[in-house]
């Protein structure tokens, strides 16, 4: 009898991996398809076990009030829990509520902007790299103007495809003399051993 049991709950103990996975990818392929309701009853248990995608997923739905009451709050909320797991798009969407008026309204936090784009960029997620180099360039919204900084994280993020960045790198290069330059390639190479999926390290 408890040799039958022990086979029992092995085999459920085996299965739910499968059942979790497919509850995820149901959730998920609910939200992109507009199935809002579907999407939460998906999505929300496996948030509350701790799937850092489900959290995100959930951060994105409260964040644009997609089949829930739009809430900055709990948007953050489940993004931190997210992006403390090292989701890399919570740490973006993070970055977001906080540098952008027109999303986070009265929560804009410039320090607190940087601090998540800067995480998100350090796991490879080429927007947050973007947004880290041009804040760089700018200087004054959370980080000081450091124009050899916002070459390299523009450079990583072109490196690895981000549509805009190539046509920004190019532009800086005009502007950064030799000595500015070659400081900045350097660095470049740097960040891209560190921050780059392996495939695209060079």
């Amino acid at each position: 009898m408890k040799f039958k049991l022990a086979i029992s709950l092995l085999m459920l103990s085996l299965a739910m991996p499968v059942v979790y996975a497919d509850a995820l990818e149901e959730g998920v392929i609910a939200l992109e398809s507009f199935e809002f309701k579907r999407a939460l009853k998906k999505l929300r248990p496996l948030a509350e076990q701790g799937n850092m995608v489900a959290q995100t997923k959930l951060g994105y739905m409260y964040l644009r009030g997609l089949g829930v009451e739009q809430d900055a709050a709990d948007a953050i909320e489940w993004f931190k829990k997210a992006a403390e797991k090292g989701d890399a798009e919570a740490a973006y969407s993070l970055g977001d509520i906080y540098g952008n008026t027109r999303i986070g309204g009265n929560l804009v936090n410039h320090e607190k902007a940087v601090k998540w784009y800067r995480r998100a960029a350090e796991r490879g997620y080429t927007n947050a790299q973007y947004k880290l180099a041009a804040r760089y360039f700018d200087g004054g919204e959370g980080l000081p103007r450091d124009r050899i900084a916002a070459y390299a994280w523009m450079h990583v993020a072109a490196r690895q495809g981000h549509h805009d960045a190539a046509e920004k790198v190019d532009l800086m290069e005009m502007i950064l003399n030799e000595e500015e330059l070659l400081k900045a390639r350097t660095l470049a190479d740097e960040l891209a051993t560190k921050h780059s999926p392996e495939e695209l390290q060079y």
